[in-house]
């Protein structure tokens, strides 16, 4: 999984495929993180519910989920405060094979 700790939180590297089924955050074979998005990648849609999904999921306010980058790009940055990279991979059920060799 590609991720970095900052002062507060943590930053997430993912990959967005908009106009899926459902929203969800799935973690492939190789470690990459890919966020399914149902909504469209239309004037921030898809933006909006990447950052709505997880500050749901987290049960933390939205504004402690930012996105830094990729805001117009299917790889973006999206940075986590208020909450360690350890209570984020288990709130969210998050498992990667990266993980496995830490």
């Amino acid at each position: 999984m590609h991720r970095r700790l900052v002062s507060n939180g943590v930053r997430l590297t993912v990959h967005v495929k908009p106009l899926r089924n459902e929203t969800k955050l799935l973690c492939e074979p190789d470690g990459t993180l890919t966020f399914h998005v149902a909504a469209p990648p239309v004037k921030g849609k898809a933006n909006h519910e990447i950052v709505r999904w997880l500050s749901k999921r987290l049960r933390i306010p939205s504004s402690n989920v930012q996105l830094v980058t990729g805001f117009h790009s299917n790889l973006k940055v999206i940075e986590i405060t208020g909450m360690t990279e350890v209570e984020i991979t288990a709130v969210l059920g998050i498992k990667c094979k990266s993980d496995a060799r830490r």
